[in-house]
């Protein structure tokens, strides 16, 4: 049997190559329908205008042809079915596919059957304008137990240029970063994120990023003392005794700035307004720290004050 299989194998593997190509031949000869997508593009937007929807990315057409003029569509370069909107106006443009606008390559045989989906398109254009919107943060910062983030996440920018159609673009009051955690931070860090981009077509920013920074400190406190007292609301011509006349203000807050904080950038007062003549009354007082820094307590809690 292997003997009559590789009996004169040359001539058996010729026969059936010349029978491939007679059968690929007889078959491609055939006339065929066939359903391709060709993809749409604009050309031409008029100045100072721009799309305000999006239109179909393709159109769906029925050809017909031999099969080898299909065969040779299928493996030439795709073109594109362009449309010329250069004399469109501001609002919604109607325009209908026609089969002599499909761009079949010149030299092939092959004829458009029909334009099934879509048949037509509206193409939207509006005003292009430009407008600063602010930038909000939408980052967390969870420092280790121990630290303390001073003050705020700071963006680099506060406001970022979009452009668009006008009716979207009018619509928008802000944009926000993309949302972002960062967990057990011990030191100052900085580093850039993404502004998402709100909903809409055609819609663009002058930036995607925007750098950020967080000031993370080490926790501790510190005891400042002899911070002198201040009286407010005193009564027309009364003069006042307050025992004692300074305190001790224990403080807590990021190790940089405790450390740099003097009681020149603490007030401390008490408020006499409901304090009668003659009498003895003990008050607690007010203290005003910048707004990074906190309260623990003030030795002592409250002052003996008397006002003749």
């Amino acid at each position: 049997m292997w003997k009559f299989i590789f009996e004169n194998l040359g001539f058996k593997i010729v026969a059936v190559v010349m029978a491939l190509l007679l059968w690929f031949h007889v078959a491609t000869e055939k006339v065929y329908e066939y359903t391709k997508g060709f993809p749409v593009k604009i050309l031409n937007t008029p100045e100072e205008l721009i799309l305000s929807q999006e239109v179909p990315e393709e159109v769906q057409v029925k050809i017909q042809g031999k099969g080898k003029e299909l065969l040779k569509l299928l493996l030439m370069e795709q073109k594109n079915l362009q449309i010329d909107i250069g004399d469109f106006k501001v609002g919604e443009n109607n325009y209908s596919f026609k089969p002599e606008e499909i761009p079949i390559p010149e030299g092939l045989d092959l004829r458009v059957e029909e334009i099934l989906s879509p048949k037509s398109i509206k193409i939207n254009l509006d005003r292009l304008i430009e407008k600063k919107v602010p930038i909000h943060s939408q980052i967390t910062i969870l420092p280790e137990e121990g630290y303390l983030l001073i003050g705020e996440v700071s963006l680099d920018s506060h406001e970022v240029v979009m452009s668009g159609p006008t009716r979207l673009v009018r619509k928008i009051k802000s944009i926000q970063t993309e949302k972002k955690m960062l967990e057990g931070v011990t030191e100052p860090i900085s580093d850039q994120i993404g502004l998402a981009l709100p909903e809409g077509y055609n819609l663009e920013l002058s930036s995607n990023e925007v750098n950020f920074s967080a000031d993370v400190q080490k926790a501790i406190g510190k005891e400042i003392p002899s911070v002198p007292v201040e009286v407010v609301n005193l009564p027309e011509g009364g003069k006042v005794k307050v025992h004692p006349d300074s305190i001790k203000v224990v403080i807590f807050g990021g190790e940089n700035v405790v450390n740099q904080l003097t009681k020149d950038q603490i007030k401390v007062t008490i408020d006499c307004a409901t304090v009668k003549r003659n009498k003895e009354a003990k008050l607690q007082p007010f203290v005003k720290l910048p707004p990074i820094v906190s309260l623990i307590r003030t030795e002592p809690d409250s002052l003996l004050v008397i006002i003749r």
